[in-house]
């Protein structure tokens, strides 16, 4: 049984892949968690952990009133930007503008709506972890991913500055999920690798303990990568 601290966290982008997965590893650690989601159903929407909420990135608004709602009763502990979208492989002049544009606004700017929704009670009680899914492609640039390689190398860039403006107590995280992990989104951008990669539950489990007991108890800030076995 776990007797340490349970803690109040949220994650964007909660309705598959990463975000379902973490959410739910870090529930069953005893962790109170605050999801949000494009759409929740009925039967979703009545479950007390992960409590989901209905909510885009791209949306300010949507994104404040998310934050006012699971905040009432206290600040966030952690919170995870993870919300993310990616485009099937080509040269980047094929790509489509509102292919670029809709990459940019959730994968960066959704970072940025999260950032302005969250980080003034984290502030007040100068306490707390912003942490920004980023991407071993947001390190290094791979061939046909313009869009999500910019974003990524984007967010890192991001929190590099956020580092810089935030005071002692808080810290923020470009978060690798590293190594590859078998998701829709790999799936899109690697059609013949994606399955030898390991599940999204799988990682979540090396993930959660990783977030919760080396980045948030141990007051680490940068660019980080999340270790697990791979493939």
């Amino acid at each position: 049984m776990n007797t340490r601290k349970s803690l109040r966290i949220a994650i964007t982008g909660v309705s598959r892949g990463l975000g379902k997965a973490l959410s739910q590893a870090l529930a069953a650690r005893g962790h109170q968690i605050y999801g949000c989601q494009l759409a929740v159903d009925a039967e979703s929407g009545a479950q007390a952990n992960p409590l989901l909420f209905n909510a885009s990135v791209t949306e300010p608004g949507e994104m404040l009133e998310f934050a006012q709602a699971v905040s009432r009763d206290g600040a966030m502990d952690i919170v995870v930007c993870n919300a993310g979208v990616i485009t099937a492989r080509k040269p980047a002049w094929e790509i489509a503008v509102e292919d670029w544009q809709r990459v940019m606004q959730v994968n960066v700017l959704g970072v940025v709506n999260t950032l302005h929704a969250f980080m003034p009670a984290m502030l007040d009680r100068r306490q707390g972890l912003f942490i920004a899914i980023s991407s071993g492609w947001g390190r290094s640039a791979s061939w046909g991913l313009a869009p999500y390689c910019a974003s990524k190398f984007a967010v890192e860039g991001l929190i590099g500055s956020l580092i810089a403006d935030l005071p002692d107590g808080v810290g923020a995280v470009a978060l690798d999920p590293g190594n590859g992990v078998n998701t829709e989104m790999l799936s899109i951008c690697l059609p013949d690798e994606h399955e030898q990669y390991i599940s999204p539950a799988i990682w979540a489990e090396h993930a959660a303990d990783y977030i919760v007991d080396q980045l948030y108890r141990q007051n680490i800030s940068g660019s980080c990568t999340v270790p697990h076995p791979g493939l």
